[in-house]
C-alpha cells in the first residue's frame, strides 16, 4: 500500500493538458464537388478514401483517443493525412469551404464566462489544433506511467519530452501560417509555458529515476536546479497578462511549489556534497536553506502538491550534520548568500515529432497533387496553343494558296482546254460537295449554334448573377452589424472567380464574332456553292462556253508548265495534311517530370519544365511547318509567271467561262473552310458547357458554404443580442417591479409606456377583462389598460391566456426560429407585418420600409421616462407581453 501511495502521488503532482475539444464536420460533399471540378476523375473512385477520412477525425479529435501509443499513432495518422491532403485538395477561402471549430482547452465553464472558440475555414488552422492535442495526448501517456518502475519512468521523460517538442512546434506553425492565436490556448504564451512545463515535468520524472539509481550528490543536485529553473519559467511565462486568467488555481500553485521544492533538493544534495568534503558549515547552510525551501513549497503547494521521496532525509540529515558541527567541528556556518549555486545539468530536452509517421500510408496516393494539376492544366493550354498555333498558320497559308488559284481560275483553267466539257477539277469540286451533304449541312449547323450559344450564355449569366447576389446580401448584412458582421468581405473572396468568369466571357464574345464572320462569308459563297450542289449535267449547262481559240493552246509550254505547277501545289498539300496528323497526335507524358520536381525541390516550376518539354516534342514540327510556308512563297511566284504567259496565249476569247470558273472554285474553297469553322464551332460550345459548368458548381459550391456560413454567424448574433437583457439583470427586486429602470430589449418591442390610471379618452376599454392574476404588493387597477400603455398585465391574445407573473428579472421572449429576421439595433424599427401575418426576410436581410402612421421608437415612451404614447395605427391592439413581430406568441413559463 506504502508503493501504490508513491505511485499515486507522484501521478497526482504531474500535470496533463487538457484536449481542446471540436465538432464533427463532412469532407464527402465538398471534396467530391471539388474532385469532380478540379480533377479528370471521378468522385466515386475516392468516396470509400473520404469515408474513411471522416472516420479518423471522428475518432482522433472529436472522440477521447485511448491515452496509450495506438491512440498517439492514430491521431498522428490524422494529422499526416490532413498534410498530405493540403497539396490536393486545399481546404480555405475561395477553395474547398469546410469551417472547423475548435473551442480553448483552458476554458472555464461558467454561466457568465461564455465559451472560448474559434471558427475558421482553413486546414492550416486544424492542423494547428490536432497538433495541440497530439502533445495534449503525449502528456496524457506520460502522466499515465508506472512512475515506480524504471521503464514507466523512462516512459515518462519520453512523452513528456515528446509533448514538449509538439508544443514548441506547434508554436513555431502558428506563428508561421496564422500569424495570430485565434484561441488563447495557441498563443506563443501559452505554447511556450506548457513546453517549459513539460520540461520540468520529463526533468522531474529523470531526478526521480536518479535518486534510485543511486547518482552522486554532485550531478543529483544539477539535476535538481534544472527541474527548479524551468518550473520558474514555466510560471513565469504562466503569469503573462495574457494568458493568467485561465489556468485552474491548483496548476500554478503546483508549479510554484515544485520550483521551491526542487530547490530545496538541490540544496540538499549539495550539502551532502560539502558535508563529504568536510565542509560542515556550508552543510549546515545549505540543509537549513534547503528545510526553507521545502516549508516554502508545502506553504505553496497545499492539497495540490505534498514533498515526496527526493526529500525523505533532508530533516534527519540536516540535524545530524547541525548537531556534529556544534558539538565536535565547530565550523563556520557561511551566509547562505555567498555560497556558490549548484550547477545545472539540462537533460530532458524538446523532441519535435517527425511528420509524416514512417508507416504512413496516404488515403489519396492515386490522387494528383493539386500544384501538379495545375501545372499540367497550364501546361495543356500552352500545348494546345503551339498545336492550334501552327495549324492556324497552315490553314492560312493553304487558304491564301486557294485564294490565288482560284482568282488565275486554276487548275480549271488548263484543263478546259476544249471549252465544251466540264473541266475534272470542277466535277471533283461538286461531287465532293454533294458527298458532304451540300449547303444543307451548313445550314444545319449554322441552325444548332445559337442554341449552344445560348446555353453557355446562360450558364455564365447565372454565374454572375448568384455571385453578384451573395455579394449585394454580405454587403448589406456588413453595413447593418458593422464590426460585429466578422468574415471576410465577399468581393476579397471571390475575384479569382470573377476573373475567371470574365475570361469565359472574352471567350464566348469571341466566338460570336468569328460566327458573325463566317455567316458573312457563307453569304457571300452560297450562289456558287447552291450551283456546285446541282447535278452535273445542270451545273455544265450553267457554266458559259468557251471561244474559238480555246482549242489550240492545249499543248503550249505554258500550260505544260501550269500543269507541272498543280502538281507540286498536291504535293505540297498533301505535306500539310501529314503534318497536322502529327500535330494532333499526343506526346509523351509530362505528368513524371512535374511529380519528380514536386519530390526535389518541394514545388513545380511549370514554366521551364513546360517550356523544355515542348521545344522538345514540336521543335521539329514548328520547323516544318515554316519550311513549308516558305516553300509556298516560291511556289505562288512561278504559278504567277506562268499564268501570265498562259493568258498571253490564250488571248481574250472564254472571259465569262473563266469568271464562272474562278467563282466556283472559291465557293468550293468558302465550302470547305465553312464546313471545317463550323464543326470546330460545334466542338467549341460543346467542349465549353462541362468547363462552364465546373466554373458554375465551383461557384455553387462557395455560395453554398458562404451561406451556411451567414446563417451560422447570423445566429449567434441574434444570441449574443437575445442574452443581452438577462446579462444585465441583477438579483433582489424581480424586473417587472423595477419598470423605470426596465431596458429595451434587443429586438424591436411593442410600444409600451408607463401606467396610467386611467384610459385615454379617444380608446375605450376592451370588451374582456384581463386574466385574474395572484396577489402582488402592489395589486393593479381594476380597469383595462388602453392600447399603447404599459400595463403590469397585458391583454391575452385570442384563446390564449396565462396565470402568473412573469419570472423574476423579467419575461424574455424566446429566440426566433432560424432564419427569422434579427435586427442588429435594439431600436430598429419593427418589419412590415408587425401585426399581421410573420414576417421573416430571407437571410437576415434589412427590414422593409416602416408602414404608414406607426410612429418610430422613441426612448421617453418607456415606463418612468414621460412622454406621451405612440399612435396605434389602424386602430389595432399592442401585442402581448413577450410578443415579438414576425413570430408566433409564446405563454411565458410558470415561475
Amino acid at each position: 500500500s506504502c508503493r501504490a501511495s508513491k505511485m499515486a502521488s507522484h501521478k497526482q503532482s504531474m500535470l496533463a493538458v487538457p484536449p481542446k475539444t471540436t465538432k464533427s464536420v463532412d469532407f464527402s460533399r465538398p471534396f467530391s464537388r471539388f474532385i469532380a471540378n478540379n480533377f479528370d476523375e471521378q468522385p466515386t473512385k475516392y468516396q470509400e478514401a473520404i469515408n474513411e477520412f471522416n472516420s479518423l477525425r471522428e475518432a482522433t479529435v472529436v472522440k477521447v483517443p485511448d491515452r496509450h501509443e495506438t491512440g498517439l499513432d492514430l491521431i498522428v495518422r490524422y494529422y499526416d493525412q490532413l498534410s498530405t491532403l493540403e497539396n490536393k485538395m486545399p481546404i480555405s477561402e475561395g477553395q474547398i469551404h469546410i469551417k472547423f471549430s475548435w473551442s480553448d482547452a483552458f476554458q472555464k465553464g461558467g454561466l457568465f464566462s461564455g465559451e472560448k472558440k474559434a471558427t475558421q475555414v482553413s486546414a492550416t488552422f486544424e492542423r494547428c489544433c490536432v497538433l495541440f492535442n497530439i502533445g495534449s495526448l503525449q502528456s496524457q501517456i506520460a502522466r499515465s506511467q508506472n512512475f515506480e518502475s524504471d521503464e514507466g519512468l523512462k516512459n515518462a521523460a519520453k512523452h513528456f519530452q515528446g509533448a514538449a517538442g509538439t508544443f514548441q512546434l506547434l508554436q513555431e506553425l502558428v506563428f508561421s501560417h496564422l500569424q495570430s492565436a485565434p484561441t488563447p490556448d495557441l498563443s506563443a504564451e501559452t505554447t511556450t509555458a506548457m513546453m517549459q512545463l513539460m520540461l520540468a515535468q520529463a526533468q522531474e520524472s529523470i531526478c526521480i529515476k536518479a535518486s534510485r539509481d543511486k547518482m552522486k550528490d554532485k550531478v543529483f543536485a544539477k539535476l535538481a536546479m534544472q527541474a527548479s529553473d524551468l518550473y520558474a519559467e514555466a510560471y513565469s511565462n504562466m503569469l503573462v497578462g495574457t494568458v493568467k486568467q485561465q489556468w485552474d488555481k491548483g496548476w500554478l500553485q503546483a508549479i510554484a511549489s515544485k520550483q521551491s521544492y526542487f530547490l530545496a533538493v538541490a540544496q540538499h544534495r549539495q550539502g551532502l556534497v560539502a558535508q563529504d568534503d568536510k565542509s560542515y558549515g556550508e552543510a549546515v547552510a545549505r540543509m537549513k536553506k534547503a528545510m526553507e525551501y521545502l516549508q516554502d513549497s508545502e506553504r505553496k503547494g497545499e492539497a495540490y502538491f505534498r514533498p515526496y521521496e527526493l526529500t525523505a532525509t533532508l530533516k534527519r540529515d540536516f540535524e545530524a550534520v547541525n548537531k556534529d558541527n556544534n558539538f565536535i567541528y565547530n565550523d563556520r556556518v557561511p551566509d547562505f548568500g555567498t555560497l556558490e549555486p549548484p550547477g545545472k545539468a539540462a537533460v530532458a530536452k524538446p523532441v519535435q515529432p517527425t511528420f509524416p509517421a514512417p508507416n504512413f500510408t496516404d488515403l489519396f496516393a492515386s490522387l494528383m497533387p493539386l500544384s501538379v494539376s495545375q501545372a499540367l492544366s497550364a501546361y495543356d493550354g500552352k500545348k494546345e496553343s503551339i498545336v492550334t498555333g501552327e495549324m492556324e498558320r497552315l490553314r492560312d497559308a493553304t487558304q491564301a494558296l486557294n485564294s490565288f488559284l482560284a482568282a488565275k481560275n486554276l487548275p480549271a483553267a488548263i484543263e478546259d482546254t476544249g471549252g465544251e466539257e466540264l473541266p475534272e477539277s470542277i466535277r471533283e469540286k461538286a461531287e465532293s460537295i454533294q458527298s458532304q451533304g451540300g449547303v444543307k449541312a451548313i445550314e444545319e449547323k449554322f441552325y444548332n449554334l445559337p442554341e449552344q450559344l445560348q446555353r453557355n450564355r446562360e450558364i455564365l449569366n447565372e454565374t454572375h448573377r448568384i455571385l453578384d447576389e451573395e455579394e449585394r446580401e454580405d454587403s448589406a448584412l456588413r453595413d447593418r452589424f458593422k464590426e460585429k458582421w466578422g468574415r471576410q468581405p465577399s468581393a476579397k473572396l471571390t475575384e479569382n472567380m470573377r476573373k475567371e468568369v470574365a475570361k469565359f466571357k472574352r471567350i464566348l464574345d469571341n466566338a460570336v464574332s468569328a460566327d458573325r464572320i463566317v455567316k458573312e462569308k457563307f453569304e457571300a459563297h452560297l450562289a456558287a456553292m447552291n450551283l456546285l450542289c446541282k447535278p452535273l449535267d445542270e451545273l455544265n449547262a450553267a457554266i458559259p462556253k468557251a471561244g474559238t481559240h480555246a482549242a489550240v493552246i492545249s499543248g503550249s509550254q505554258s500550260v505544260q508548265e501550269l500543269r507541272g505547277l498543280m502538281d507540286e501545289v498536291r504535293t505540297l498539300k498533301t505535306e500539310r495534311e501529314v503534318i497536322e496528323t502529327t500535330l494532333r497526335d499526343p506526346v509523351s507524358d509530362i505528368t513524371p517530370k512535374f511529380l519528380q520536381a514536386l519530390k526535389d525541390f518541394g514545388d513545380v516550376d511549370e514554366e521551364a519544365i513546360s517550356e523544355a518539354h515542348l521545344r522538345s516534342e514540336y521543335g521539329t514540327l514548328q520547323q516544318q511547318v515554316a519550311s513549308s510556308v516558305e516553300s509556298q512563297e516560291g511556289l505562288v511566284e512561278r504559278i504567277d509567271s506562268a499564268h501570265g504567259r498562259f493568258e498571253q496565249e490564250q488571248g481574250q476569247g472564254g472571259g465569262a467561262r473563266d469568271q464562272m470558273m474562278k467563282q466556283l472554285a472559291a465557293g468550293y474553297d468558302a465550302f470547305q473552310e465553312l464546313l471545317a469553322n463550323l464543326t470546330e464551332g460545334t466542338k467549341f460550345y460543346g467542349d465549353l458547357t462541362p468547363l462552364l459548368l465546373k466554373v458554375q458548381n465551383k461557384v455553387s459550391d462557395f455560395i453554398f458554404a458562404r451561406n451556411t456560413e451567414k446563417d451560422d454567424l447570423l445566429k449567434d448574433l441574434q444570441k449574443t443580442i437575445a442574452n443581452q437583457p438577462a446579462e444585465s439583470l441583477s438579483g433582489g427586486v424581480p424586473q417587472y417591479q423595477q419598470e423605470p429602470k426596465r431596458q429595451p430589449p434587443a429586438r424591436p418591442p411593442p410600444p409600451q409606456v408607463a401606467p396610467t390610471s386611467q384610459p385615454p379618452p379617444s380608446q375605450p376599454p376592451p370588451s374582456q377583462p384581463p386574466p385574474s392574476q395572484p396577489p402582488t404588493s402592489q395589486p393593479p387597477p381594476a380597469h383595462q389598460a388602453p392600447p399603447g400603455a404599459y400595463y403590469g398585465q397585458h391583454p391575452p391574445p385570442p384563446q390564449a391566456s396565462y396565470h402568473a407573473p412573469p419570472p423574476q428579472g423579467g419575461y424574455q421572449a424566446p429566440p426566433p426560429p432560424q432564419g427569422g429576421f434579427q435586427g442588429p439595433y435594439p431600436h430598429a424599427p419593427p418589419p412590415q407585418g408587425y401585426y399581421g401575418q410573420p414576417y421573416a426576410p430571407p437571410y437576415g436581410g434589412p427590414p422593409p420600409p416602416q408602414q404608414p402612421g406607426y410612429a418610430p421608437y422613441n426612448p421617453a415612451y418607456y415606463p418612468g421616462q414621460g412622454g406621451p404614447p405612440p399612435p396605434q395605427p389602424y386602430g389595432q391592439q399592442p401585442p402581448p407581453r413577450g410578443y415579438y413581430p414576425g413570430y408566433p406568441y409564446q405563454q411565458p413559463p410558470r415561475r
